[in-house]
């Protein structure tokens, strides 16, 4: 070591707790076996999820049935940008679906906000807003519903009996 004159001290230097091995120091156990096990646990569930993230098969199937996806919760903000399927729900949420979004799937949220692809079911407890590049399938129930120009939707809208009494 140097002393700020640039002098070399011959004051004794220890190595470093890092520079030391694991193993000596008693200072990092060796976790590999622990990971290793933990690698194998999983590998049954991941090829198990290989199996059934095929969206090929749900794709060219045309009925609800075909789908294998469960029910889906969520609270504050669910953004789709990409495939959904299954059911969406959300007492108090909101569902966008973005302009690269599909969703084949029944729904029920606070509010949606579709600028993709919806087939199935709305129902939203505020409003539903259908965005200008949005293409929806489907029923949809709501006390509000804003179509945008350019927007394609093909289905029945229904407003729950308390819209009509102001509440």
């Amino acid at each position: 070591m140097s002393d700020p004159q640039g002098q070399v001290s011959d004051l004794p230097v220890e190595e470093a707790p890092l520079n030391r091995s694991s193993s000596a120091a008693g200072f990092l156990p060796d976790t590999s076996q622990y990971f290793e096990a933990w690698l194998e646990n999983l590998k049954p569930s991941l090829e198990t999820n290989k199996s059934h993230s095929q969206p090929e098969a749900v794709a060219h199937a045309p009925t609800a049935d075909a789908f294998t996806s469960g029910e889906f919760r969520f609270e504050g903000t669910l953004r789709v940008d990409g495939y959904a399927a299954g059911f969406l729900r959300s007492l108090t949420g909101t569902l966008i679906v973005g302009e690269s979004g599909e969703a084949e799937c029944d729904m029920i949220v606070a509010t949606a906000i579709i600028d993709g692809c919806v087939r199935g079911n709305i129902h939203a407890s505020e409003r539903v807003e259908i965005g200008s590049h949005a293409r929806v399938f489907g029923k949809i129930e709501s006390p509000a519903l804003a179509i945008a120009p350019g927007a394609f939707f093909e289905g029945e809208s229904h407003f729950p009996p308390s819209a009509y009494q102001g509440g």
